[in-house]
């Protein structure tokens, strides 16, 4: 009879674990959505969420910093979106579906260079500039040193500058 009841207390731990994931998990899947939307195109992105969603119920219990739960998620939503680009399915164009929100004065040449860079730069880029992470935090996000990242970002800053120059010309 004690072998039941401890399992039926572990149900309940499972019970809980499960939706404390899906309640931290609801606050921060609107910034998954506009992190993937630029990388994969927004119709993809919802994809990327859901598997990200899926993978992170998985392996919540494996979370050793409960307070990382969010860049550990955006670590995940980053990589299955680059796991979608080595696929075949390239990094999308920003089109006329991109729900991105205007702001003044976008130039739509640059967004087209933008899309143009490689996926890394491209990753590093949209985070950097579309959602205000510093580049130690982008670094902890990818996997890269904080130094890595600032040579990635110099990298697509002189890309864009030379084709912004070479469009120019």
């Amino acid at each position: 009879m004690e072998a039941i009841e401890l399992d039926q207390t572990q149900t309940g731990d499972a019970s809980a674990e499960a939706s404390d994931f899906d309640a931290r998990f609801a606050v921060v899947r609107s910034r998954l959505l506009a992190i993937c939307s630029p990388l994969v195109g927004t119709h993809e992105a919802q994809d990327v969420v859901q598997d990200t969603y899926l993978a992170g119920q998985s392996r919540y219990e494996r979370l050793r910093d409960p307070d990382a739960f969010d860049a550990w998620l955006i670590r995940i939503a980053i990589n299955r979106c680059t796991d979608r680009h080595r696929r075949g399915a390239r990094l999308l164009p920003l089109g006329p579906n991109h729900e991105a929100r205007p702001t003044v004065g976008r130039d739509p040449g640059l967004r087209e260079l933008i899309e143009r860079l490689p996926p890394r730069e491209r990753t590093i880029l949209v985070l950097h500039y579309a959602h205000g992470y510093r580049l130690q935090e982008i670094g902890l996000l990818l996997a890269l040193s904080h130094t890595n990242v600032r040579t990635i970002i110099a990298r697509a800053r002189q890309r864009l500058l030379r084709a912004l120059r070479e469009a120019d010309a």
